[in-house]
């Protein structure tokens, strides 16, 4: 078998420090990395509309006067901020540029961009643009800023960290590592015919108790419940025994047994009804089966709901078990509103007689739910076993013959013939 490798809770918890550390300073970086992304931006605008605000007097008159002098050394002054990384300024009439800067935009949008007006009074209260002022700001100058920023937070961060995780192994190796040694010598020797053993630990003398004092005091009562555990066992295994042996009862029942009515579900006649075939043929008796079907039984859902049907079909299946032979006789729920009959030793002239005792019993008295009188009536279909017939040609037979007393106007019964 091979050895599990051990590791220290020590070693274990300094690296998740470090680990919740590396998780929580990426998160702290990615968060400052935007502060400082949309500071520097807002900045860059607040500052940079100072200047161009400054300037747009000057390209103004640089414009309208044609001065592509002037309108350089404006261009010039602008890109030479520390904050800006290209300048343009586009003339509205010739279409001319002035553009200086250390990276040209490459199809990025200007970071800002302003319409130059004509200078006041040249032009009456019309307000044409001579031109257009755009500016980029500098990716370098900024992600300098962010470095610097984030470089002294990392740096804080780290140095921090390494406290935090000299601190926690000071105190584990002291507190925590050297007792839990102790505990786990003891409990690896700790054997049913070693139980009256003592933990003993070797910790200095305190005025209160931690963790590890609660552990220990944990295996010592452990060590009363084991003895007195042991000492009953036999009596408490033959007690689950018996509780697992009827929860496996119950459960087959409830397997077996259709929750809403409380007689045989389907796939309980599957297996049962296969028995009874077999044995009718191997010892040549009698068998019987009937389907019970409820007439018009989905208008009783339509007009008064499920709940009331659930109910008809509880009483239904209540009055059809009183007719039947205890303990020969038996009742299984097929599907729906459909039920059957399963009738060993007898033929089909006593199947007959219960499908019409049946249906009196059905049909003759109201079947009272929450104050609705409700009249039920069934059909019937009849057929017995015969020859070396399977059970699904039984159950064929049976069912056409029920279809036959539905063709025939319900509330009826009918025999199948070979």
């Amino acid at each position: 078998m091979q050895e599990i490798r051990f590791r220290s809770i020590a070693s274990h918890l300094i690296s998740r420090i470090v680990l919740l550390a590396i998780v929580g300073m990426s998160l702290f970086v990615g968060l400052l990395g935007i502060w400082e992304y949309e500071s520097g931006k807002s900045s860059f605008k607040t500052i940079m509309e100072q200047h161009a605000n400054a300037s747009l007097l000057p390209l103004s008159h640089a414009l309208w006067d044609i001065d592509p002098q002037v309108l350089r050394q404006q261009v010039h002054g602008l890109s030479r901020l520390p904050q800006v990384g290209y300048v343009r300024v586009q003339a509205a009439i010739s279409g001319e540029l002035f553009e200086e800067g250390l990276s040209a935009p490459e199809g990025r949008e200007a970071t800002l961009k302003m319409e130059i007006p004509a200078p006041v009074g040249v032009l009456g209260e019309a307000k044409i643009p001579l031109g257009t002022l755009e500016v980029w700001k500098s990716s370098s100058y900024y992600a300098e800023q962010m470095r610097n920023a984030i470089l002294g937070m990392v740096l804080g961060y780290v140095l921090f960290t390494v406290m935090v995780c000299v601190a926690v192994m000071l105190v584990m190796r002291r507190q925590l590592q050297e007792p839990l040694r102790q505990i786990a010598i003891f409990a690896r020797n700790l054997k049913p015919n070693g139980l009256p053993q003592t933990l003993v630990l070797n910790r200095p003398g305190r005025d209160y108790v931690d963790e590890i004092d609660l552990v220990a005091k944990g295996f010592m009562q452990l060590q009363s419940d084991l003895q007195s555990h042991i000492a009953h066992l036999d009596l408490l295994v033959a007690e689950r025994t018996s509780q697992l042996q009827q929860m496996v009862d119950e459960v087959k029942r409830l397997s077996l047994t259709d929750a809403l009515t409380g007689c045989l579900n389907r796939r309980a006649l599957d297996e049962r009804l296969l028995a009874e075939v077999e044995r009718s043929q191997r010892y040549s008796r009698p068998l019987s089966v009937v389907f019970l079907d409820l007439d018009r039984f989905k208008r009783v859902n339509d007009e008064h709901g499920h709940a009331t049907g659930d109910a008809v079909l509880r009483e239904v299946a209540w009055r059809c078990q009183r007719e039947l032979r205890t303990q020969v006789d038996w009742l299984a729920r097929y599907g729906g509103e459909e039920f059957l009959v399963v009738l060993p030793e007898s033929g089909v002239a006593q199947a007959s007689q219960l499908a019409q005792r049946l249906g009196r019993v059905i049909r003759d008295q109201s079947i009272d739910v929450d104050g609705l009188h409700l009249s039920v009536t069934a059909s019937f279909g009849i057929a017995q076993l015969h020859g070396n017939e399977t059970m699904d040609e039984l159950l064929s037979r049976a069912d056409a013959a029920l279809y036959e007393a539905k063709a025939a106007g319900r509330n009826c019964a009918r025999v199948s013939a070979l």
